[in-house]
């Protein structure tokens, strides 16, 4: 794998791996063998890919070529990152510097040779021979959350219940500002987007804003978007304005 990944052996023991590993011939030694992977060494080999994104670039046929050097110039990275080829023109992208990685996942939406660039973070789940990628990462906006809800696992947990989670503004954190806090989740633009959250019995209400542009550039219906009426609400509004490349 060279520098594409840190090498597997010498971060996760042979015996380790081995020990967690199952064979078995149900069916007798002739038969299909049944192999059992265990969780454990799952998780370790999980946790060598989770600085990497799936990327796609939407109604356009790229070479990795031509795509890694699109990225390094829109993005702009100060440690490296790697790119690999996958089925259906899909692309991994590792970045060494996790804070790159962030920016690469929250900073879009991004365009890329005049078509939107399908962006997610990869998961152990993803099969590019069936999967497409529906997802989009928005800023969630909680505003007038109580002080003592500015916990980082209790915003998460917030989050959690609108898509998937990605961070934490640092300065919700910091309290440098105390009207609003803002999370960003990877949203799934096929499904209804949930419009209210309720908190300890009390309701928030939920706006998007700016993903009517991406449903439209990637042929997806244009999903009720439910607006906030309440000073004591949540607005949640896209990572950034269109980047474009």
């Amino acid at each position: 794998m060279g520098s594409w990944v840190p090498n597997p052996e010498s971060v996760i023991d042979n015996e380790f791996v081995s020990s967690r590993i199952q064979l078995d011939f149900p069916y007798g030694e002739d038969g299909e063998p049944v192999i059992t992977i265990g969780e454990e060494v799952l998780d370790a080999m999980n946790s060598l890919w989770k600085q990497c994104i799936v990327v796609k670039v939407l109604g356009r046929n790229v070479s990795l070529q031509v795509l890694s050097r699109k990225l390094k110039e829109m993005w702009e990275p100060i440690g490296a990152i790697y790119v690999v080829d996958l089925p259906r023109q899909f692309f991994m992208v590792r970045f060494e510097l996790e804070e790159e990685y962030l920016t690469a996942l929250t900073g879009g939406p991004w365009k890329a040779f005049g078509s939107y660039l399908m962006v997610q973070a990869w998961s152990p789940e993803f099969d590019p021979l069936r999967d497409d990628i529906f997802t989009t990462a928005v800023w969630v906006r909680l505003l007038n959350l109580p002080v003592n809800f500015y916990h980082k696992a209790i915003l998460m947990e917030i989050a959690r219940g609108l898509g998937k989670p990605i961070k934490v503004d640092a300065r919700a954190l910091s309290f440098v500002k105390a009207r609003f806090v803002r999370v960003c989740v990877e949203v799934n633009l096929v499904k209804p987007l949930k419009g209210t959250v309720l908190i300890n019995g009390e309701r928030y209400f939920v706006s998007y804003e700016g993903l009517s542009n991406i449903r439209s550039m990637c042929g997806l219906p244009l999903i009720h978007e439910a607006s906030s009426t309440k000073s004591s609400g949540v607005e949640v509004s896209s990572c950034s304005s269109l980047s474009s490349g």
